[in-house]
């Protein structure tokens, strides 16, 4: 009775489990990188934070040059055709050793805490939109703040490889 009963609560939560995607690989990636991923290149998209996901994908790809880097020749351009997947909200975590005392404090209380250069001090929790375009598959991470932040990523790379033992 009892192996019968385990077997089937196995069962459901083989059932229950979704095979990790693009989009679980890349939020894996950036949050192994201890908040290091944040820095380097972003777009700001200048609309309302009401806006829909779809209309800001729309504007981010109005203003991103792409590359397909591994073609010969390679290819740069526009996104000229794309077309939307999944989106889905996604916390990207940052496991710094030690936060200072302020983003400690900002964390309990669940408040965004202001930068004095960059305004809003993003929060872990992001849209991760992964879309089908001429230039292949690309994931769009947003987050809306009083610009919407904005980084694009290919799909099918690998970002932050961890060192094989």
């Amino acid at each position: 009775m009892r192996v019968a009963l385990f077997a089937i609560i196995g069962a459901m939560f083989v059932g229950c489990a979704r095979t990790p995607d693009a989009i679980d690989q890349l939020v894996a990636d950036l949050s192994s990188t201890h908040g290091m991923w944040i820095n380097g290149f972003t777009l700001d998209i200048h609309l309302p934070a009401t806006q829909s996901t779809q209309q800001v994908v729309e504007q981010v790809f109005k203003q991103a040059i792409f590359d397909t880097g591994r073609a010969i020749p390679a290819v740069t351009g526009k996104v000229t055709s794309y077309k939307i997947l999944k989106i889905r909200q996604v916390h990207i975590f940052n496991n710094s050793p030690q936060p200072d005392i302020w983003t400690r404090v900002f964390s309990l209380f669940k408040l965004e805490r202001l930068s004095p250069s960059y305004g809003l001090v993003p929060t872990d929790l992001y849209t991760a939109v992964l879309v089908q375009t001429n230039f292949g598959e690309k994931i769009v991470l947003l987050q809306a703040g009083g610009t919407w932040w904005c980084r694009c990523y290919d799909a099918n790379r690998v970002y932050y490889a961890k060192p094989s033992v």
